[in-house]
């Protein structure tokens, strides 16, 4: 009768301190990471026309550029040949859902980015953290 009482002892005090629970392996959450990522990188794919307004010149810039898939990351070019002279793109990213094109402004010799939020075909954001920008994505 003692060992019963012991042996359930012993098992109600280990599975409280959650030994039996199912843990997953290291390249269980590798692989999972991998997917995930893709996943929110597809969202992004696309051409953008974007429209940027209260621009130092005191207009409003258009622009248009598409974001391709390369390896494991993004590449974004312009398709218009006035953008692409007065900026290099230096790099794309994506942090916590929000598309990051890091830019180089010829004229005013600044690294700055567009900041863009995709919401199905609709894209708001920033351009420098104050220019607000709209416009669309077609995939």
């Amino acid at each position: 009768m003692k060992n019963k009482i012991l042996l359930l002892a012993l098992v109600i005090t280990f599975s409280s301190c959650s030994i039996f629970q199912k843990t997953k392996t290291f390249t269980q959450d590798v692989d999972g990471s991998v997917i995930e990522s893709n996943n929110v990188l597809q969202k992004f794919l696309g051409t953008y026309e974007i429209e940027v307004f209260n621009l130092p010149d005191g207009g409003d810039g258009k622009f248009s550029m598409k974001v391709t898939k390369e390896g494991e990351g993004l590449k974004t070019t312009f398709t218009t040949e006035e953008a692409s002279q007065t900026i290099d793109i230096i790099g794309t990213g994506v942090e916590e859902g929000i598309l990051y094109i890091d830019i180089y402004v010829k004229s005013y010799g600044i690294n700055t980015a567009f900041e863009i939020y995709v919401e199905g075909d609709q894209v708001t954001g920033y351009l420098a953290d104050m220019f607000e920008l709209v416009g669309t994505i077609s995939r």
